[in-house]
């Protein structure tokens, strides 16, 4: 069935007069503005190979049950194009997206039951073309992942607290089930595509029915076929369990695992493991523990710090376990030419329920969000939540440091080093902050109160930390009236850029001299330099 395409008229908004400066290293490069009701869904942007796409769903007027998912492309500087409009059925909620190729899905269900009928709208973006698909035969789950890759929908999610994996042809609308995953004491933490190669890999946390944990590869082609299965554990060392991890894209057939581990039935919290993969299944692991973080504590102030530098040595001298007394999660890893960069959130939960040894994994590699747009997710729901998680509960985070740490190709520490985040208190376990880093230089980005903190780093010494940078308008005679502060969301982009988007009130005059408003959806392109410090000097 195709779906002819109807078109909005209404104006895209282009801001790029001149960059802004904001704070020693920070420059507000371009920014997309369009129309946007407050009430509205925010868009969610993706990035493409040439820009953006940012899409939602919409009522068609005011209250009506009528709506239409919309979407518009920029390229790199924010240029845009017009906003156009799909119908989609009525009382149906947007669940799932994702982007393959030239291609747009959205998953739409009815309602909130996951045995609800469920429709994917495929959107041709190169001539705007649109088919819908009706999933048929499916299970019912509660979804918590949807990819798709070549024209294969990968559905993931929990049934009878166990997880599945189903695969849709989207042009047959025949259906498979994954074999080897549904089970008991199983979790998925990630779920990763490889278009290149036509396989997705599954990295699952098992419990044998001794309790003892032990993490799981499986890799699949798109006829659900598995074409191998590791299993990873600590080799010849019973006393630890590898917690979860990340796993890195194939490279030369290899991968590497890295994630935190602990003393099995005792501390899930000891330190970092990296696990090098080879093409036949074979692995060695490495393990760093606090002794081999020499910067661990840098996040702390210095009587403080110089408190736990002291206890910690002690512990090493008399050969106790060394042990982190909070959660350590590993958040990304940016693989370079022979380094792998570790991103890790060190947090204080304040329910032992959503720890990982519970099974509740704070990794959000699985949540509704390819493509490293995994921040959607915010309090109360809006516009996603956490599957498996009950939003309605009072569970804190209190987040204390982001530790970096940098390996070689075969995992040798180069440097680590931590910043502090402040103690900032969230209900939302997810990654804290974004990373932009080139090899040599470390960018890291977060949002707090509606203002950006960015703190800099080079070849591992802090350099910047947490400096406030304020929201602004590229053109300088207009203000912000209002920032809606549950629609932001700020995600790296490329290179040394990020993508900070969300709605705002601005006030401008019009061509009379009177004041106006308008509201509006926004992107703004962020360019993170040191050099620009060095500029501000000269210019001065």
């Amino acid at each position: 069935m195709r779906i002819e395409m109807n078109k909005i008229s209404g104006l895209f908004f282009l801001l790029a007069v001149l960059p802004v400066y904001l704070g020693a290293q920070v420059q507000f490069v371009s920014r997309a503005e369009v129309p946007s009701e407050w009430d509205d869904h925010d868009y969610l942007v993706l990035p493409t190979r040439e820009g953006t796409i940012a899409f939602r769903a919409k009522a068609k007027k005011g209250f009506s049950v009528e709506q239409r998912l919309q979407y518009f492309f920029t390229d790199r500087d924010l240029r845009g194009s017009q906003v156009y409009e799909v119908p989609v059925e009525d009382y149906f909620d947007l669940i799932g997206f994702d982007l393959d190729d030239e291609y747009l899905y959205t998953l739409f269900q009815k309602g909130e039951s996951y045995s609800n009928e469920k429709i994917v709208y495929e959107v041709d973006l190169r001539n705007h073309q649109v088919r819908e698909v009706k999933l048929d035969n499916i299970l019912e789950m509660e979804l918590q992942e949807f990819l798709i890759m070549d024209k294969k929908a990968i559905l993931m999610g929990v049934m009878d607290y166990r997880p599945a994996i189903q695969l849709l042809d989207t042009e047959t609308g025949s259906v498979l089930t994954v074999q080897g995953v549904y089970a008991n004491e199983v979790s998925i933490l990630q779920l990763r595509k490889d278009p290149e190669l036509k396989v997705f890999d599954v990295l699952v946390s098992k419990r044998d029915r001794y309790k003892k944990r032990s993490l799981s590869i499986m890799t699949f082609d798109l006829e659900g076929n598995k074409l191998r299965e590791v299993k990873v554990e600590p080799e010849n060392r019973p006393d630890l369990e590898i917690v979860e991890g990340i796993l890195t894209p194939m490279d030369d057939y290899s991968q590497v695992l890295i994630g935190p581990y602990g003393q099995r039935k005792r501390d899930p919290n000891m330190g970092v493991y990296f696990s090098r993969i080879n093409e036949f299944g074979e692995y060695e692991n490495k393990f760093l523990t606090l002794a081999d973080f020499q910067h661990f504590y840098n996040y702390l102030p210095e009587k403080q710090k110089a408190r736990r530098e002291r206890k910690l040595a002690r512990n090493i001298e008399k050969e106790r376990d060394l042990v982190l007394p909070n959660t350590l999660v590993t958040r990304e890893i940016v693989a370079g030419k022979n380094y792998f960069l570790v991103y890790n959130d060190y947090y204080l939960t304040s329910s032992g329920r959503f720890s990982p040894r519970d099974m509740m994994y704070s990794s959000d590699f699985y949540r509704y969000a390819p493509l490293s747009m995994r921040n959607r997710v915010v309090p109360g729901g809006y516009p996603w939540y956490y599957p498996g998680t009950d939003v309605m509960s009072n569970n804190e985070y209190k987040f204390m440091a982001a530790q970096f740490l940098l390996l070689d190709g075969e995992g040798k520490l180069l440097w680590d080093n931590s910043l502090s985040l402040k103690d900032v208190t969230t209900t939302s376990p997810g990654k804290f902050g974004e990373v932009s880093f080139d090899g040599s230089n470390l960018y890291y980005l977060y949002l707090e109160d509606e203002k950006l903190q960015l703190s800099y780093l080079h070849n591992g010494e802090i350099e910047l930390k947490n400096e406030t940078i304020d929201l602004a308008l590229i053109n300088e005679d207009e203000r912000i009236k209002d920032t809606q502060g549950e629609s932001l969301s700020l995600s790296w982009w490329y290179s040394n850029y990020f993508l900070l988007s969300g709605k705002q009130r601005v006030r401008y005059l019009d061509e009379s001299g009177k004041e106006e408003i308008r509201e509006v959806f926004f992107m703004t392109k962020v360019r993170a330099d040191a050099s620009l410090m060095h500029e501000d000097v000269q210019e001065q």
